[in-house]
């Protein structure tokens, strides 16, 4: 994003997951019976887990006494059984909550980010969006490793840990509670501190990734490019670097994640061994039940298992924390703007005072240009390539912010109109017009069009958009930008697409570059026909005879503005001005 660095005000791993819990209760996510019912469920699996070991318990000591009757034993099966199959069954009846959640979450955070990102995306020279779009696909799978994965086992984590701990302490010798508390704390310090040299090493990773799907991405959208000049040696060798680049990332986390593993597991496995082979000697002194024995170690290994996959997912939720950040990254608070009026009806004047733009050091912008396009007009704008054309029309349309300098249409301030409502002021049409990959209907009648079906495929025919004697077929799928039409044709489908469109003034940039001369003066005809005076036109152009046409000319170089009139006058007045037409041709 141009002239924007994010990466400073990216949350930490904890601003993160307590940014996510927030947002699971507030009332704007909508979830909030899905996290009652959800973790109801959790509890009800956490007593399960708590009771089995003891049902398992009394088994055993009644099996050991021989005090124990047939049915009770039963009973006591029973229990176990039903516990640890209930338990289970609860664990997947509650995922349909969590995932609930997640979805719901996902989307917040996808429509947040493009809502905040479009714009940017838009305006920006160098707009990343293929790392973007791998950061919005990893999001739903980051959201469920962080918030069924962490979140949602956190605090009933802690919850089976307290209650085994209490039920322990008053049933057999204190000190094996301590000791286990005692292991337990261990264990969340070793993770706690792995997983925060983790953190930076996954963001590490996750920039590896985020480059390499760019890339992907890049390579796919230009296949023809790569392929019809002979390089695709040369860019499988430059993805291979990048997986390289990837694999050392990577390589780097997972030993991190070993030697976070070695702290963990060496912790634990040293409590347990010292909780069995003390009670195993308590039990030899008749200290201690062979049930109590039982009972210990059930609940060792239960909250073992547990902790040890807690451990992982907090060491795996590194890379997905990273992600979910990213995204973050791109939401942004909404506008926060002045009011303004709706756009005036009819033609509207366009004026620049004392504007200049630019691009950074080193890069051609604009300087002083100061214009006047009346209200109605159609005025054409010409120059050498690099003059600053797209950059004068992308100001004017408000997609740019000038450095110095006002643009006023129909005498507002365009700085002061929300950025959502610009286009409705001056509606810029690029030269390369980018279609869903949809129907030529659907492309065609993309808001904010005036057209209907029946005028769009005669307008369409009078251009002669196919052929003659060929019918145009709207439901034809255009394919991904596009690719199933020519340049020329995209063209027509747009330009067909704000025939007749009620805006004050629309810019086209180049928008008419792959017609034919023909279809070019025929396409200009209808459109100024259409509007019918109620639209001020203004058109970049390399083309003679549009310049001709226009009301007035306004002849940019190296980033002035350097003459301003009709054709006639100019081409009398600047030496410059007819020396572009002379290169140019006809």
């Amino acid at each position: 994003m141009e002239g924007t660095d994010r990466s400073s005000d990216k949350p930490t791993g904890l601003a993160v997951v307590l940014a996510l819990a927030r947002q699971m209760v507030s009332r704007d996510a909508r979830v909030r019976g899905d996290v009652v019912i959800g973790a109801g469920l959790e509890l009800v699996g956490i007593g399960l887990g708590i009771g089995g070991p003891f049902a398992l318990k009394l088994l055993v000591d009644g099996l050991y006494t021989g005090q124990i009757e047939a049915f009770p034993m039963m009973v006591y099966v029973g229990l176990f059984v039903l516990t640890w199959t209930g338990a289970n069954v609860v664990g997947v009846w509650r995922m349909i909550y969590s995932t609930r959640v997640i979805d719901r979450l996902s989307q917040q955070l996808i429509t947040a980010a493009l809502e905040s990102h479009l714009p940017e995306a838009a305006r920006a020279r160098d707009a990343d969006r293929g790392q973007v779009g791998g950061q919005l696909e990893r999001l739903p799978f980051s959201l469920m490793v962080v918030v069924d994965g962490l979140i949602w086992r956190a605090v009933p984590l802690l919850i089976q840990v307290l209650g085994s701990l209490w039920l322990l302490a008053g049933i057999i010798p204190l000190r094996y509670a301590l000791i286990m508390a005692v292991v337990l704390a261990g264990y969340v310090g070793a993770t706690w501190l792995g997983a925060t040299r983790h953190q930076a090493l996954a963001q590490t990773a996750n920039a590896a990734i985020s480059v390499l799907s760019r890339n992907f991405t890049d390579v796919l959208r230009n296949a023809r490019r790569v392929v019809l000049n002979g390089a695709v040696a040369l860019e499988i060798d430059r993805l291979e670097g990048q997986f390289a680049d990837k694999r050392l990332a990577n390589g780097r986390m997972m030993v991190g994640l070993l030697n976070m593993s070695l702290c963990q597991y060496g912790l634990v496995g040293g409590g347990v061994l010292l909780l069995l082979v003390l009670a195993g000697l308590d039990v030899l002194q008749h200290k201690m039940t062979v049930g109590d024995f039982v009972l210990l170690q059930a609940y060792a290994f239960r909250l073992a298992s547990p902790l040890s996959g807690f451990g992982f997912i907090l060491s795996q939720s590194a890379i997905s924390i990273a992600n979910i950040a990213d995204v973050m990254c791109l939401c942004s608070e909404p506008e926060r703007t002045a009011p303004v009026s709706a756009a005036k009806p009819g033609p509207a004047a366009i004026s620049l005072r004392n504007v200049s733009f630019g691009y950074g050091p080193g890069l051609p912008g604009l300087q002083d240009i100061n214009l006047d396009i009346p209200a109605g007009s159609f005025t054409v704008i010409v120059g050498p390539n690099g003059s600053g054309k797209s950059t004068l029309a992308q100001i004017i349309s408000g997609l740019l912010e000038p450095s110095v300098g006002t643009v006023t249409v129909a005498g507002e301030d365009m700085a002061l109109a929300p950025r959502s409502a610009r286009h409705m002021r001056v509606l810029y049409v690029p030269q390369l017009t980018g279609l869903f990959a949809r129907s030529m209907l659907s492309n065609a009648l993309y808001p904010p069009t005036a057209q209907t079906e029946h005028g769009l495929a005669d307008l369409l025919a009078q251009w002669n958009f196919y052929e003659a004697g060929r019918q145009v077929d709207l439901r034809l799928e255009v394919g991904e930008q596009g690719e199933r039409l020519s340049g020329g044709q995209i063209q027509k489908l747009e330009l067909a697409r704000i025939a007749g469109i009620k805006v004050p003034a629309i810019l086209l940039d180049e928008s008419t570059s792959a017609l034919d001369p023909a279809s070019e003066e025929a396409v200009i005809s209808t459109l100024r026909q259409t509007f019918g005076g109620q639209t001020t036109l203004v058109l970049i152009t390399h083309r003679i005879r549009l310049a001709e046409l226009a009301d007035q000319v306004l002849f940019l170089k190296g980033g002035k503005l350097v003459r301003q009139g009709t054709h006639a006058a100019l081409l009398t007045d600047s030496a410059a001005y007819a020396s572009l037409w002379r290169s140019a041709g006809p």
